[in-house]
């Protein structure tokens, strides 16, 4: 499974950058309190497991997701226990979903680091997902308001799918721009929209402030997957610190892609380039020389700035605050990134 292909360094290889710590001040304690905790939630009974777990936990990012639970939460109400113990149960979800990614596209990098596959081979980086979504949902059910594995089971089910269908329409070169949105909304946005979601419910927020903070993650969760789509095949893999051009080896048809095929002739060469032999460097090297990348990754960053300006018009009906001031600058920082 797959959410998004997050490239930024977990927090066991580099500190948050200055402008993330200062946008998660309102909940650092919080997130302070995720980090410290989840090594040992998600501990093993076997010491074989261990090396394999730490190098999972290694490839966290930036908690960006326990940090949207507990500024939705701040946003609308107060914050407590429960919003750390969501914040815990996505970020795990979200480690799953990297380590099987990494599976699915042939990774060797990630966070600068080995990955679990190039490692161990596909056997067991697909049962160590397992594990780390088992201990997720595990966490999840001990809660006693059971929002929490009601909805992320089916953002689970819904990143599954996004994921099948994906896999389904490799190298299909009839796929649209409709159907790309549909399968990021499952595969990234959808635990993006549900744990601001949930962190507004457990804070007492109201049915519409739930809804609008719904909102909010999805369209700022398709906007990280636009920019991740475009830092795959524009991007530097000494920065980024993942492998890149997998989208294109794998026959994944994204945004920036899309844009090249809406001319005909572009459209028959790209069929050809996407079904030659090679490495993904020589393929990306390829794509770069014969193609106008640099217009179709322009047209896809502000289709991420429309996703973005949605998000932001989500957050009007909240009363000010440093919390919905933070989810505000956080959208900018998505449009921003380029790790």
């Amino acid at each position: 499974m797959t959410s998004s292909s997050e490239t930024v360094d977990g927090p066991d290889a580099a500190p948050l950058d200055g402008a993330l710590t200062e946008l998660f001040g309102p909940v650092q304690a919080q997130l302070d309190q995720v980090q410290r905790e989840l090594v040992g939630d998600l501990a093993p009974g076997e010491r074989d497991l261990e090396p394999l777990v730490d190098l999972a936990v290694s490839f966290r990012g930036k908690q960006l997701r326990p940090a949207m639970v507990c500024l939705s939460g701040l946003a609308v109400g107060s914050i407590g226990p429960d919003h750390v113990h969501v914040g815990k149960v996505v970020e795990l979800l979200h480690t799953a979903t990297l380590v099987h990614d990494d599976v699915l596209d042939g990774a060797k990098l990630r966070r600068r680091q080995t990955t679990v596959n190039a490692a161990y081979g596909t056997e067991v980086p697909v049962l160590l997902g397992d594990y780390i979504y088992a201990r997720a949902f595990h966490m999840a059910v001990t809660m006693a308001d059971p929002t929490c594995s009601r909805v992320l089971s089916e953002a689970v089910r819904q990143i599954c799918q996004g994921e099948i269908t994906q896999i389904l329409h490799r190298f299909d070169f009839e796929w649209d721009e409709e159907r790309y949105f549909r399968v990021i909304a499952d595969k990234t946005a959808c635990l993006y929209a549900v744990s601001c979601q949930l962190g507004a419910h457990y804070a007492g927020g109201s049915l519409e402030q739930c809804a609008a903070l719904h909102t909010y993650g999805m369209e700022i969760g398709i906007a990280f997957q636009i920019i991740d789509d475009c830092l795959d095949l524009g991007g530097d893999e000494a920065v980024v610190g993942k492998s890149l051009g997998t989208d294109l080896s794998k026959g994944k048809l994204t945004l920036p892609l899309l844009w090249l095929m809406r001319d005909p002739e572009r459209r028959a060469a790209l069929r050809a380039l996407m079904q030659r032999e090679g490495t993904e460097p020589e393929l990306l090297g390829a794509l770069r020389d014969e193609f106008p990348l640099d217009e179709a990754l322009a047209y896809s960053s502000a289709v991420a700035r429309q996703r973005v300006e949605v998000a932001r018009r989500a957050l009007d009906g909240l009363p000010p605050s440093s919390a919905v001031e933070s989810l505000d600058r956080i959208a900018g920082y998505v449009l921003e990134r380029s790790l």
